[in-house]
């Protein structure tokens, strides 16, 4: 590390179990970001912040009013611009030695597998649950972590997959999943204090498992009630028959 890069990281570099060793591997690694909203926006900034290696974005929605009040990222002269496109332009301006990749495309059965080819791991800032259906599939293939993050009003949820599934995967939960995320923020509404603490959580867990820095909860799903202010903890299992994780099906 250079002397620049020694002063913008000192304070991060003075944890212990993260130092010198998780800042190499922070900076070694390449994170692709499904959705440039509430979740992948604020989550970007973050990783960027923190000196992540290499960050992609993938978005194909334009900014709307509506979104700024939680996706702080974007300003009033953002409107109907692609969000990928000036959520780069802002990490870039934020962290000059990271390199920012941007599509403003959808994650699809077309570009899942080319988006991934470079990538370490992946983190869910969609808000959609064919788009997270692709990516644990397309992930898993891949053998590669991802970390789901979802927020509607008062309530939100987060899961770290590891590559290999051992622990069941997004599809396991597939049928209660679709109904949890029929509503979504357009019609059910949201605060953004939710998205912001849901993502925060996702950025968490996805520098503990780069740099070890800290114990991630693979395969355990966090619900937070923030109405009651109450969490919840449910670990996964993995379903007979999955067409993602169980090592007896060969359709992955």
């Amino acid at each position: 590390m250079n002397d620049s890069e020694l002063e913008r990281y000192s304070r991060q570099l003075l944890v212990p179990g993260f130092e010198l060793e998780g800042q190499e591997a922070l900076s070694a690694a390449s994170v692709l970001i499904v959705g440039c909203g509430g979740l992948g926006a604020l989550a970007a900034q973050y990783l960027v912040g923190a000196g992540l290696g290499h960050v992609v974005l993938v978005d194909p929605d334009r900014i709307e009013l509506s979104n700024l009040p939680r996706q702080i990222a974007y300003t009033e002269a953002d409107v109907g611009r692609f969000k990928a496109e000036v959520l780069a332009e802002r990490l870039q301006r934020m962290n000059s030695e990271v390199t920012v990749t941007h599509h403003s495309l959808a994650f699809d059965e077309t570009s899942g597998a080319s988006l991934l080819t470079t990538i370490d791991a992946v983190l869910d800032g969609t808000d959609n649950h064919g788009t997270r259906l692709l990516i644990d599939r397309f992930t898993a293939h891949r053998g590669l972590p991802w970390f789901m993050g979802a927020a509607v009003q008062m309530a939100g949820q987060n899961i770290a997959f590891t590559g290999l599934r051992e622990e069941g995967c997004y599809h396991c939960l597939a049928p209660q999943q679709a109904s949890v995320d029929a509503g979504g923020c357009a019609k059910l509404g949201i605060l953004g204090p939710v998205v912001a603490t849901v993502a925060l959580r996702q950025v968490l867990d996805l520098i503990g498992a780069l740099t070890g820095v800290a114990k991630v909860p693979w395969g355990v799903m966090r619900q937070y009630d923030f109405r009651a202010n109450t969490t919840a903890s449910l670990p996964l299992q993995r379903r007979v028959g999955c067409v993602v994780c169980d090592p007896n099906v060969n359709t992955r």
